[in-house]
Protein backbone atom coordinates (compact mmCIF):
# COMPACT_ATOMS: atom_id res chain seq x y z
CA UNK A 1 0.00 0.00 0.00
CA UNK A 2 1.07 3.42 -1.08
CA UNK A 3 0.59 7.30 0.23
CA UNK A 4 0.00 8.29 -3.35
CA UNK A 5 -1.33 6.25 -6.32
CA UNK A 6 -1.30 8.14 -9.22
CA UNK A 7 -3.42 7.09 -12.69
CA UNK A 8 -1.85 8.30 -15.75
CA UNK A 9 2.13 8.59 -17.05
CA UNK A 10 1.58 11.77 -19.12
CA UNK A 11 3.19 15.33 -18.90
CA UNK A 12 0.46 15.74 -15.91
CA UNK A 13 0.99 12.21 -14.06
CA UNK A 14 5.01 12.53 -14.36
CA UNK A 15 5.05 15.86 -12.52
CA UNK A 16 1.83 15.21 -9.89
CA UNK A 17 4.09 12.00 -9.03
CA UNK A 18 7.57 14.08 -8.73
CA UNK A 19 6.08 16.91 -6.52
CA UNK A 20 4.45 14.37 -4.13
CA UNK A 21 7.81 12.45 -3.75
CA UNK A 22 9.39 15.81 -2.95
CA UNK A 23 6.90 16.04 -0.77
CA UNK A 24 8.00 12.65 0.79
CA UNK A 25 5.45 10.41 -0.01
CA UNK A 26 5.50 6.95 -0.91
CA UNK A 27 4.25 6.92 -4.97
CA UNK A 28 3.37 4.58 -7.22
CA UNK A 29 2.07 5.46 -10.66
CA UNK A 30 0.22 3.49 -13.38
CA UNK A 31 0.42 3.94 -17.05
CA UNK A 32 -2.08 1.56 -19.49
CA UNK A 33 0.76 2.01 -22.09
CA UNK A 34 4.34 3.41 -21.42
CA UNK A 35 5.05 6.84 -19.58
CA UNK A 36 4.67 10.01 -21.69
CA UNK A 37 3.91 8.27 -25.21
CA UNK A 38 0.45 9.52 -25.35
CA UNK A 39 -0.94 12.78 -26.35
CA UNK A 40 1.48 14.89 -24.12
CA UNK A 41 4.49 13.19 -26.61
CA UNK A 42 2.46 14.03 -29.33
CA UNK A 43 2.25 17.86 -28.70
CA UNK A 44 4.61 20.64 -29.46
CA UNK A 45 5.86 21.48 -26.60
CA UNK A 46 5.25 25.37 -25.80
CA UNK A 47 5.00 26.87 -22.46
CA UNK A 48 1.78 29.20 -22.94
CA UNK A 49 -1.72 29.13 -23.89
CA UNK A 50 -1.83 29.51 -27.70
CA UNK A 51 -4.04 32.63 -27.43
CA UNK A 52 -4.68 33.24 -23.48
CA UNK A 53 -7.42 35.33 -23.65
CA UNK A 54 -9.34 32.59 -24.47
CA UNK A 55 -9.06 30.77 -21.16
CA UNK A 56 -10.61 31.88 -18.05
CA UNK A 57 -8.55 33.35 -14.81
CA UNK A 58 -7.79 29.79 -13.20
CA UNK A 59 -5.97 28.37 -16.43
CA UNK A 60 -4.10 32.03 -16.89
CA UNK A 61 -2.74 31.64 -13.21
CA UNK A 62 -1.40 28.05 -13.93
CA UNK A 63 0.19 28.65 -17.05
CA UNK A 64 2.24 31.85 -15.17
CA UNK A 65 2.94 30.00 -12.32
CA UNK A 66 4.31 27.04 -14.55
CA UNK A 67 6.24 29.71 -16.50
CA UNK A 68 8.22 31.11 -13.44
CA UNK A 69 9.02 27.31 -12.50
CA UNK A 70 10.09 25.39 -15.91
CA UNK A 71 13.41 26.76 -16.14
CA UNK A 72 14.88 26.04 -13.38
CA UNK A 73 13.08 22.64 -13.31
CA UNK A 74 14.45 21.52 -16.54
CA UNK A 75 18.24 22.43 -15.43
CA UNK A 76 17.33 20.56 -12.41
CA UNK A 77 16.34 17.33 -14.66
CA UNK A 78 19.19 17.87 -16.53
CA UNK A 79 21.38 17.50 -13.62
CA UNK A 80 19.34 14.27 -11.92
CA UNK A 81 19.10 12.64 -15.12
CA UNK A 82 21.85 14.00 -17.78
CA UNK A 83 18.93 14.58 -20.22
CA UNK A 84 18.12 17.79 -21.78
CA UNK A 85 14.86 18.83 -22.02
CA UNK A 86 15.72 21.97 -24.01
CA UNK A 87 14.34 24.73 -22.52
CA UNK A 88 14.17 27.52 -25.47
CA UNK A 89 13.21 31.37 -24.95
CA UNK A 90 12.44 31.63 -28.37
CA UNK A 91 9.38 34.06 -28.35
CA UNK A 92 6.58 33.31 -30.17
CA UNK A 93 5.25 35.55 -33.08
CA UNK A 94 1.52 35.94 -33.17
CA UNK A 95 0.34 37.26 -36.58
CA UNK A 96 -3.27 37.21 -35.86
CA UNK A 97 -6.35 38.37 -32.80
CA UNK A 98 -3.63 40.68 -30.92
CA UNK A 99 -5.19 43.59 -31.91
CA UNK A 100 -8.60 41.92 -30.83
CA UNK A 101 -10.70 44.08 -27.94
CA UNK A 102 -10.57 40.42 -26.27
CA UNK A 103 -6.45 40.69 -26.41
CA UNK A 104 -5.86 44.23 -25.43
CA UNK A 105 -8.36 43.64 -22.56
CA UNK A 106 -6.47 40.59 -21.24
CA UNK A 107 -2.74 42.46 -21.71
CA UNK A 108 -3.81 45.28 -20.02
CA UNK A 109 -4.93 43.39 -17.27
CA UNK A 110 -1.75 41.33 -17.20
CA UNK A 111 0.62 43.92 -18.03
CA UNK A 112 1.82 41.77 -21.09
CA UNK A 113 4.10 44.01 -23.20
CA UNK A 114 5.58 42.55 -26.73
CA UNK A 115 7.26 44.06 -29.73
CA UNK A 116 5.58 44.90 -32.85
CA UNK A 117 6.94 42.85 -35.66
CA UNK A 118 5.52 42.94 -38.97
CA UNK A 119 3.77 41.26 -39.62
CA UNK A 120 2.53 40.66 -36.23
CA UNK A 121 3.40 40.67 -32.40
CA UNK A 122 6.56 38.82 -31.26
CA UNK A 123 6.13 37.79 -27.25
CA UNK A 124 9.63 37.35 -26.43
CA UNK A 125 9.14 35.84 -23.26
CA UNK A 126 7.61 32.72 -24.22
CA UNK A 127 9.65 29.70 -24.22
CA UNK A 128 9.32 25.91 -25.31
CA UNK A 129 10.90 22.46 -24.14
CA UNK A 130 11.22 19.26 -26.32
CA UNK A 131 8.34 17.09 -24.89
CA UNK A 132 9.75 13.90 -25.33
CA UNK A 133 13.16 14.75 -23.49
CA UNK A 134 11.15 16.77 -20.41
CA UNK A 135 8.84 13.48 -20.39
CA UNK A 136 12.30 11.10 -20.64
CA UNK A 137 14.02 13.03 -18.02
CA UNK A 138 10.67 13.32 -15.84
CA UNK A 139 10.32 9.23 -16.10
CA UNK A 140 13.75 8.91 -14.83
CA UNK A 141 14.03 11.40 -12.00
CA UNK A 142 10.73 9.96 -10.31
CA UNK A 143 12.59 6.26 -10.20
CA UNK A 144 15.82 8.22 -9.14
CA UNK A 145 13.20 9.37 -6.85
CA UNK A 146 11.71 5.58 -5.33
CA UNK A 147 8.85 6.15 -7.52
CA UNK A 148 7.28 2.86 -8.58
CA UNK A 149 5.89 3.12 -12.00
CA UNK A 150 4.24 0.53 -13.60
CA UNK A 151 3.82 0.11 -17.45
CA UNK A 152 0.86 -1.40 -19.48
CA UNK A 153 -1.58 -1.63 -17.39
CA UNK A 154 -4.62 -0.92 -17.43
CA UNK A 155 -6.90 0.79 -14.83
CA UNK A 156 -10.19 -0.61 -14.80
CA UNK A 157 -12.25 1.03 -11.86
CA UNK A 158 -12.13 2.49 -8.33
CA UNK A 159 -11.83 -0.34 -5.49
CA UNK A 160 -14.15 0.58 -2.80
CA UNK A 161 -15.29 -0.80 0.61
CA UNK A 162 -18.30 0.46 2.07
CA UNK A 163 -18.50 4.31 1.67
CA UNK A 164 -14.43 4.15 1.65
CA UNK A 165 -12.24 4.34 -1.85
CA UNK A 166 -9.45 1.78 -1.14
CA UNK A 167 -7.66 2.13 -4.53
CA UNK A 168 -8.04 0.84 -8.21
CA UNK A 169 -9.23 -2.40 -9.71
CA UNK A 170 -6.55 -2.96 -12.77
CA UNK A 171 -5.88 -5.65 -15.72
CA UNK A 172 -2.87 -6.32 -13.11
CA UNK A 173 -4.93 -6.59 -9.63
CA UNK A 174 -5.49 -4.26 -7.03
CA UNK A 175 -3.39 -0.76 -5.94
CA UNK A 176 -4.10 0.12 -2.54
CA UNK A 177 -3.28 4.04 -1.70
CA UNK A 178 -3.94 6.27 1.16
CA UNK A 179 -5.05 8.84 -1.77
CA UNK A 180 -5.38 8.48 -5.74
CA UNK A 181 -5.07 10.93 -7.74
CA UNK A 182 -6.25 10.43 -11.41
CA UNK A 183 -4.13 12.11 -14.55
CA UNK A 184 -5.56 10.16 -16.69
CA UNK A 185 -6.31 13.17 -19.88
CA UNK A 186 -8.39 11.97 -22.39
CA UNK A 187 -9.16 8.92 -21.36
CA UNK A 188 -10.29 10.00 -17.52
CA UNK A 189 -14.06 9.28 -18.48
CA UNK A 190 -13.37 6.18 -18.67
CA UNK A 191 -12.25 5.52 -14.99
CA UNK A 192 -14.53 8.01 -13.44
CA UNK A 193 -18.19 9.30 -13.58
CA UNK A 194 -17.43 13.45 -13.69
CA UNK A 195 -20.05 15.92 -13.45
CA UNK A 196 -18.14 17.14 -16.56
CA UNK A 197 -16.99 14.09 -18.95
CA UNK A 198 -13.82 14.80 -20.65
CA UNK A 199 -13.68 13.63 -24.32
CA UNK A 200 -10.67 13.63 -26.69
CA UNK A 201 -10.22 15.82 -29.49
CA UNK A 202 -7.82 14.58 -32.15
CA UNK A 203 -4.46 16.85 -33.00
CA UNK A 204 -2.19 15.99 -36.70
CA UNK A 205 1.59 17.39 -36.24
CA UNK A 206 4.11 17.08 -38.82
CA UNK A 207 7.91 17.86 -38.44
CA UNK A 208 10.65 18.70 -40.52
CA UNK A 209 14.95 19.10 -40.79
CA UNK A 210 16.37 22.24 -41.55
CA UNK A 211 19.35 23.76 -40.48
CA UNK A 212 19.27 25.55 -37.51
CA UNK A 213 18.12 28.78 -36.74
CA UNK A 214 15.94 28.32 -40.24
CA UNK A 215 12.90 29.27 -38.76
CA UNK A 216 13.98 31.79 -35.35
CA UNK A 217 10.59 32.49 -33.37
CA UNK A 218 7.53 30.14 -33.41
CA UNK A 219 5.27 31.22 -35.43
CA UNK A 220 1.47 30.95 -34.66
CA UNK A 221 -1.46 31.67 -36.91
CA UNK A 222 -5.36 30.67 -36.66
CA UNK A 223 -4.84 28.62 -34.79
CA UNK A 224 -1.75 26.48 -36.55
CA UNK A 225 2.03 27.19 -34.50
CA UNK A 226 5.58 26.47 -36.41
CA UNK A 227 7.90 25.64 -33.79
CA UNK A 228 11.91 25.44 -33.57
CA UNK A 229 14.15 23.08 -32.04
CA UNK A 230 17.71 23.75 -31.81
CA UNK A 231 19.24 21.34 -34.16
CA UNK A 232 16.87 22.47 -36.78
CA UNK A 233 13.89 20.16 -36.63
CA UNK A 234 10.92 22.13 -37.50
CA UNK A 235 7.54 21.10 -36.14
CA UNK A 236 3.81 22.25 -37.36
CA UNK A 237 0.69 21.65 -36.05
CA UNK A 238 -2.26 21.20 -35.54
CA UNK A 239 -5.73 20.04 -36.47
CA UNK A 240 -8.63 20.08 -34.06
CA UNK A 241 -10.65 17.02 -34.84
CA UNK A 242 -13.74 15.83 -32.52
CA UNK A 243 -13.68 11.72 -34.29
CA UNK A 244 -13.36 9.93 -30.83
CA UNK A 245 -10.39 7.81 -30.27
CA UNK A 246 -9.19 7.46 -33.50
CA UNK A 247 -5.59 7.84 -34.00
CA UNK A 248 -5.33 7.94 -37.82
CA UNK A 249 -3.54 10.37 -40.04
CA UNK A 250 -4.32 11.37 -43.73
CA UNK A 251 -2.85 12.41 -46.13
CA UNK A 252 -4.60 15.84 -46.94
CA UNK A 253 -3.75 17.04 -42.97
CA UNK A 254 -0.32 16.31 -44.20
CA UNK A 255 -0.24 18.70 -46.99
CA UNK A 256 -2.16 21.22 -45.17
CA UNK A 257 0.34 21.69 -42.39
CA UNK A 258 3.04 21.36 -44.97
CA UNK A 259 1.61 24.29 -46.98
CA UNK A 260 1.50 26.25 -44.07
CA UNK A 261 4.88 26.54 -43.44
CA UNK A 262 5.52 26.55 -46.61
CA UNK A 263 3.48 29.60 -46.72
CA UNK A 264 5.53 31.12 -44.26
CA UNK A 265 9.22 29.56 -45.39
CA UNK A 266 9.62 29.13 -48.83
CA UNK A 267 12.61 27.90 -48.52
CA UNK A 268 11.62 24.75 -46.50
CA UNK A 269 10.43 23.48 -49.66
CA UNK A 270 13.81 20.97 -50.11
CA UNK A 271 13.14 20.25 -46.34
CA UNK A 272 12.15 16.28 -46.19
CA UNK A 273 8.34 15.91 -44.33
CA UNK A 274 10.14 13.36 -41.33
CA UNK A 275 7.19 12.27 -39.47
CA UNK A 276 3.41 12.63 -39.38
CA UNK A 277 1.68 11.95 -36.13
CA UNK A 278 -1.75 12.00 -34.04
CA UNK A 279 -2.60 12.69 -30.12
CA UNK A 280 -5.75 13.04 -27.93
CA UNK A 281 -5.63 16.09 -25.74
CA UNK A 282 -8.31 15.79 -23.22
CA UNK A 283 -11.09 18.71 -23.28
CA UNK A 284 -14.53 20.06 -21.77
CA UNK A 285 -17.40 21.87 -23.48
CA UNK A 286 -16.62 24.92 -20.73
CA UNK A 287 -12.97 24.65 -21.72
CA UNK A 288 -12.57 24.49 -17.83
CA UNK A 289 -9.58 22.72 -16.33
CA UNK A 290 -10.38 20.02 -13.54
CA UNK A 291 -8.18 20.15 -11.03
CA UNK A 292 -10.25 19.24 -7.39
CA UNK A 293 -11.05 16.87 -4.28
CA UNK A 294 -13.76 14.61 -5.61
CA UNK A 295 -17.11 15.69 -3.74
CA UNK A 296 -17.58 11.93 -3.06
CA UNK A 297 -14.13 10.44 -1.70
CA UNK A 298 -11.71 12.45 0.41
CA UNK A 299 -8.43 10.82 -0.97
CA UNK A 300 -9.81 11.26 -4.52
CA UNK A 301 -8.05 13.68 -6.52
CA UNK A 302 -8.63 14.66 -10.39
CA UNK A 303 -6.22 16.63 -12.38
CA UNK A 304 -7.24 16.10 -15.80
CA UNK A 305 -9.03 18.79 -18.54
CA UNK A 306 -5.90 20.50 -19.65
CA UNK A 307 -6.75 20.25 -23.25
CA UNK A 308 -4.16 21.98 -25.39
CA UNK A 309 -2.29 23.14 -22.31
CA UNK A 310 -1.26 20.28 -20.60
CA UNK A 311 2.41 20.93 -20.68
CA UNK A 312 2.46 24.60 -20.31
CA UNK A 313 0.32 23.88 -16.93
CA UNK A 314 1.59 20.68 -15.48
CA UNK A 315 4.13 21.99 -12.70
CA UNK A 316 1.59 24.36 -11.65
CA UNK A 317 -1.28 21.77 -11.72
CA UNK A 318 1.04 19.16 -9.50
CA UNK A 319 1.46 21.75 -6.80
CA UNK A 320 -2.41 22.46 -6.47
CA UNK A 321 -2.91 18.71 -6.10
CA UNK A 322 -0.05 18.34 -3.59
CA UNK A 323 -1.83 21.50 -1.39
CA UNK A 324 -5.23 19.73 -1.72
CA UNK A 325 -4.02 16.92 -0.50
CA UNK A 326 -2.25 18.86 2.27
CA UNK A 327 -5.15 20.68 3.71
Amino acid sequence: MSDCLVVGGGIIGLMSARVLAMSGADVVLLEQNACGKQSSWAAGGILSPLYPWHYDDEINALSFESQAIYQQLCADLLGSTGIDPEYQKTGLLMLDEFGSPSAKAWLKKYQINFQKQPPGALFADIATVRNPRLLQALRADISNKKVQIFENIQAENLLIKGKKLLGINTSAGEFLADNIIICAGAWSSKLLDLPEPIFPIKGQMISLKAKPDAVKHIILENGKYIIPRADGQILIGSTMENVGFNSAVDEATKQNLYDFVLRHFPSLKTAKIQHHWSGFRPATKSGKVMIKRDKNYHNLFINTGHFRNGLSLAPASANRVLGLINE
